[in-house]
């Protein structure tokens, strides 16, 4: 049987006009464009609020320009400085802004990470996997070498800092930055301002015996903790009307010690293994090396505390080791509760650097998600 056909061609989907055509897709574009400005659906992470209308650049001028620029001066601890980033969360979340950032030993490379990228979510990232190089016994041991000017080569700690930084320079961040180290070849203290980022917090964490000092342009570079652990006279040379300053430095042992003119060291080590014992032990020659080491640092920090305008942190981080980086998420967790705790406290004594936003300039915002108003 033979079917009727159409010798003409027939489309499978009907012609529409082409101009309406593209008026539809000039009208997506235009709704996607405004959708992105428009929106307040702000997507929350754990670690980053939202909350900061005044973390912008130009904000960040204006306040250097009238004198009231906000400082962070973080100090060095070793494992303690990990409590450091919970307080910049809880400062974050409580919309403060920062804007300059001065760290010493652990307390500069927190303060690196924060100044890079002004967002506590990558600061956090690349600290937790530094700790956790740092907590591996195995690269500890590998790196061990002959005594002679250290424990380690430094090689394994030069890595795991290179690894976080890269060829990042200092005057490259964001956020102005500054750490400080001792210049061993010229006792004296030295801020650092630019140049490779990981060179100079590497200095700045370089405690003598454990690492090497760090050659720069002839000179050897240790610890800044040794001259001074919280920079706060420094901060406030450049400006800066109100300081957080985070301490996280051990406390020294001051139990009143009578063992006379004279001492044994084998008495002394008897009784430092004897638990009947009721005379306290007294200090070994590291113990006292250290000492010796921080006299001027310790000075510095009752300085610090009286500043005017010094507003003076330390968190419950006592029972915490100097290389207990393996208690990360704990030590975090304690900055992070102690932080909110005391903005809260300030808040209410209403000492707090924060401009309150009426409900007219929060409804002239156009947008609650995080956007950098960069010159």
């Amino acid at each position: 049987m033979q079917m009727a056909f159409r010798t003409g061609s027939v489309p499978v989907h009907p012609q529409t006009s082409k101009f309406g055509a593209v008026i539809k897709q000039r009208v997506q574009v235009l709704q996607a464009e405004i959708q992105k400005y428009t929106s307040r659906k702000v997507r929350q992470t754990p670690l980053y609020s939202a909350e900061t209308p005044f973390k912008g650049d130009f904000h960040r001028i204006a306040r250097r320009i009238c004198g009231k620029s906000v400082g962070l001066v973080l100090g060095g601890g070793g494992a303690r400085g990990i409590a450091q980033i919970g307080i910049i969360r809880a400062l974050e979340e409580a919309g403060i802004p920062i804007d300059i950032i001065g760290g010493t030993s652990i307390g500069s490379f927190i303060g690196a990470l924060y100044a890079r990228d002004a967002d506590v979510v990558p600061m956090y990232g690349r600290a937790k996997k530094f700790a956790g190089r740092m907590a591996s016994m195995w690269r500890f041991a590998l790196d061990l070498t002959y005594p002679s000017a250290s424990y380690t080569t430094g090689h394994e700690f030069n890595r795991g800092i290179f690894k976080t930084f890269g060829n990042t320079q200092i005057e490259d961040f964001w956020l102005e930055f500054y750490c400080n180290t001792t210049n061993i070849s010229k006792s004296r203290s030295e801020i650092h301002t630019s140049g490779y980022a990981w060179r100079y917090v590497r200095a700045s964490m370089s405690l003598a015996g454990l690492l090497p000092p760090l050659c720069d342009e002839g000179s050897m570079l240790l610890d800044g903790g040794y001259v001074d652990n919280l920079t706060v006279s420094h901060m406030k040379s450049l400006g800066a009307d109100v300081i957080f300053a985070v301490d996280v430095g051990s406390l020294d042992d001051d139990t009143p010690q009578a063992f006379g003119d004279s001492l044994s060291g084998f008495w002394a080590f008897a009784n430092r293994w004897n638990p009947l014992s009721s005379f306290p032990n007294p200090p070994t020659l590291a113990e006292i090396q250290a000492r010796l080491a921080y006299v001027s640092s310790v000075d510095a920090l009752e300085r610090a505390k009286t500043t005017p305008g010094c507003l003076y942190m330390r968190p419950p981080i006592d029972p915490y080791g100097t290389l207990d980086f393996g208690k990360f998420d704990e030590i975090y967790q304690v900055g992070y509760k102690y932080g909110q705790e005391y903005l809260a406290e300030m808040r209410d004594k209403g000492v707090l650097p924060i401009v309150d936003e009426t409900a007219e300039k929060a409804a002239l915002r156009r947008t609650m998600a995080p956007r950098r108003a960069s010159i």
